[in-house]
């Protein structure tokens, strides 16, 4: 349990602080860089929050993130995974249906516990214009976020999510990666998952900017609506 423990602390600590609100900057018309919404407006209906799960989960993007996250583990895999599991086309599906998994019990278990304990997990930016303050507001709010009526609360959803994508692979993944402290170890990385989000979020007013100075591709690539989802 060393992991998670060094995992937990940090959002106990964190609970000892405010998390202020504020209406957050213009979000670019590509939306959130990872999918999730930014809060704005009120608190989201049940069918709202059902809508922004199904297009974190199954929205037309992830098919391609989780192939990109195959082809990455197959190009270095764990020294100890089986042949079945490093090459050839079964090898490549066995590591994409990982991560695919990986990712739709992560986001399910955030959807029923948000849903079941009206908890709105959506990212409000910091009030702050201090980098360090920014910073330490979004890795903040991965432990404590916001009920549906604008109260902090513990964000049980994230901890419900990154257990379910972190013990998912023990029922498939070959031996010696199925077990409690590999489990533990991806749990840890999920939650790290939301961190990283988060202070993309925060800071990703500057970083469209800085790709818009430099003619780095942004949003303002035109894309379909229904491929970026972005909650207004």
């Amino acid at each position: 349990m060393k992991t998670l423990n060094a995992t937990i602390l940090p959002g106990l600590l964190a609970c000892c602080f405010s998390l202020q609100a504020q209406t957050p900057p213009v979000v670019p018309a590509a939306g959130d860089p990872l999918f999730a919404p930014v809060a704005t407006g009120t608190p989201p209906t049940l069918h709202e929050k059902f809508m922004n799960y199904a297009v974190i989960t199954v929205g037309p993007r992830v098919f391609f993130v989780q192939a990109l996250s195959a082809g990455i583990r197959m190009a270095n895999p764990p020294t100890a995974y089986p042949r079945a599991w490093k090459d050839g086309g079964g090898a490549f599906g066995r590591n994409y249906g990982n991560a695919f998994a990986s990712t739709a019990s992560r986001e399910t278990a955030r959807f029923a516990a948000s849903a079941l304990l009206h908890e709105d997990f959506r990212y409000r930016p910091s009030t702050s214009t201090n980098p360090l303050a920014r910073s330490f507001h979004a890795l903040a709010f991965t432990f404590v976020d916001k009920s549906d009526s604008g109260r902090n609360q513990l964000a049980l959803s994230n901890f419900a999510g990154a257990a379910a994508g972190g013990f998912v692979g023990n029922s498939y993944l070959p031996a010696g990666y199925n077990n409690l402290s590999h489990a533990e170890t991806r749990t840890a990385i999920a939650f790290g998952t939301f961190a990283g989000r988060n202070v993309l979020r925060e800071f990703s007013p500057e970083l469209f900017r800085f790709a818009r100075k430099f003619h780095l591709p942004s949003s303002d690539i035109p894309v379909p609506e229904w491929w970026v989802k972005l909650d207004r």
